[in-house]
C-alpha cells in the first residue's frame, strides 16, 4: 500500500490512495518512492532483519536511473506515503499477542492440537486484525460446519480417510504430486505469483496491481481465520483417530492414522488454502474481466504448472488439501465460495479511480 501510495502520488495517478498522496516534485522518481517506502515499512514492520533490509535497500536505489536530484525527490515522497500508510494501520491488531494461556477443547468436532508436534493454534491473531478496504473481519463469515451425522460429513469422511492418509490409499501418482504442488503456504504461493503477474505491467499499474491483490489475499486470511477460530472444527487426523465419540455409526475410527502431508496447526474450518487461492482468483477475474486466462503457477519446489482458467486451479487446490489429508471437502469449496466473495469485493472497492 505504501508503495502504491509513493507511485501513485509521483505520477499523479487517477486512483484514490490508501492513505496517502503526498506533494511530489517535478521530476521526482518514482521507482526511488517506491523503493524508500518500502524500506521504511519493512523497517518498521521486522527491526530484527534491518541489516539485509539496508542492504536490500542500498542495492535497489543504486540501481534507480534516474540522476541524484530525481532519487532524492523520490525518497522524500516514499517516506512520506509510508509514514502515512504506518499511521494509517496503527491499533489494526496486527501481531497482537497470541492466546495466553490457551487451553485445549475436547470433545467430539472441537478441534485440538495435532500430531506431531501439538503445537499451539498459529497466529490466532489473525481473526481480530482490521482488513484492507472494510472494517469487520467477520463480514463474510460462513455457516457453521456440518454437523458430524450429517450426509456431508459422513461422505467427506469416508473419502478422505481413504485418499488423504499416508500409506496405502487409493491416492493415484498424479494425486500426490498434485497435494505436494499446494503444500507450501498459500498466502506465499498466491503473493508470488501476483507479483509475477506485475512485472510485465507499468510501473503505477504494477504498484496497483500488487497492492490489491495481495490486499485481498491478506483480506482472505483474516476472514478464514475469522471462521477458524469462531468455529474451531476439529482436523481428520483428530476426527479419524476419535470417530468413536462422533455419535456417526457410519464413521469407523482407525488409532494411529496418518495424512499424507503434515496437518497444520490451527482450526479446519474453512480450507485456507481454497479461501486464499479464491481470493486471488476473485481479484484476477475483476481486473482482467474474465475467468480466463492463461496463467503459470509457481509450486513446491519451484514445480511449475499451467493453466487456462479460474476453474481449474479452484479444482486442483481444493483436491490438494483433500489429498493431503488436511482438509474435508466441503471445507474446501465453503473456503472457495468464501475467498472468491472477499477477492472479488476487495477488487472492486480499494484503490479504485478517483472518478468511481
Amino acid at each position: 500500500m505504501a508503495m502504491f501510495d509513493a507511485v501513485n502520488a509521483v505520477l499523479d495517478g487517477p486512483y484514490r490512495p490508501f492513505a496517502s498522496k503526498p506533494p511530489s516534485p517535478p521530476g521526482a522518481s518514482p521507482e526511488a518512492a517506491a523503493i524508500r517506502a518500502a524500506y521504511i515499512v519493512a523497517l518498521n514492520e521486522f527491526p530484527a532483519k534491518s541489516v539485509d533490509i539496508e542492504t536490500a535497500y542500498e542495492v535497489s536505489i543504486a540501481g534507480v536511473p534516474a540522476s541524484p536530484e530525481a532519487i532524492a525527490s523520490g525518497v522524500v515522497v516514499g517516506e512520506a506515503a509510508a509514514n502515512a500508510a504506518l499511521v494509517a494501520r496503527v491499533g489494526d491488531h496486527r501481531n497482537a499477542p497470541e492466546l495466553e494461556g490457551y487451553t485445549p477443547g475436547s470433545g467430539p468436532g472441537v478441534w485440538v492440537p495435532t500430531p506431531p508436534a501439538s503445537a499451539n493454534p498459529q497466529t490466532p491473531f489473525l481473526q481480530y486484525v482490521t482488513p484492507f478496504g472494510y472494517d469487520d473481519p467477520a463480514r463474510f463469515r460462513p455457516k457453521s460446519p456440518p454437523a458430524l451425522g450429517s450426509g456431508t460429513y459422513t461422505t467427506d469422511y469416508n473419502e478422505l480417510k481413504d485418499v488423504g492418509r499416508a500409506t496405502d490409499s487409493s491416492r493415484t501418482a498424479e494425486q500426490s504430486a498434485t497435494a505436494l504442488f499446494w503444500s507450501p503456504s498459500a498466502s506465499a504461493l498466491w503473493t508470488a505469483n501476483i507479483r509475477s503477474l506485475a512485472g510485465s505491467m507499468d510501473l503505477l499499474t504494477a504498484a496497483r496491481f500488487e497492492a490489491v491483490g495481495i490486499a485481498a489475499v491478506t483480506n482472505a486470511l483474516i476472514g478464514c481465520w475469522d471462521a477458524k477460530y469462531t468455529y474451531m472444527f476439529w482436523r481428520p487426523v483428530t476426527a479419524i483417530r476419535a470417530a468413536d465419540i462422533d455419535g456417526n455409526p457410519a464413521t469407523d475410527p482407525e488409532t494411529g492414522w496418518v495424512p499424507f502431508i503434515v496437518t497444520p496447526s490451527h482450526p479446519e474450518y474453512p480450507g485456507a488454502h481454497s479461501t486464499v487461492g479464491a481470493a486471488g482468483l476473485g481479484f484476477y477475474t475483476v481486473w482482467f474481466g474474465t475467468d480466463q486466462f492463461p496463467l503459470a503457477f509457481k509450486g513446491n519446489g519451484g514445480a511449475v504448472r499451467y493453466y487456462t482458467s479460474a476453474r481449474q486451479i479452484h479444482a486442483e487446490e481444493g483436491n490438494a488439501r483433500v489429498w493431503g489429508g488436511m482438509h474435508w471437502r466441503h471445507s474446501t469449496r465453503v473456503g472457495a465460495a468464501l475467498g472468491s466473495r472477499i477477492g472479488k469485493y476487495t477488487a472492486t472497492h480499494l484503490l479504485k479511480q478517483l472518478d468511481e
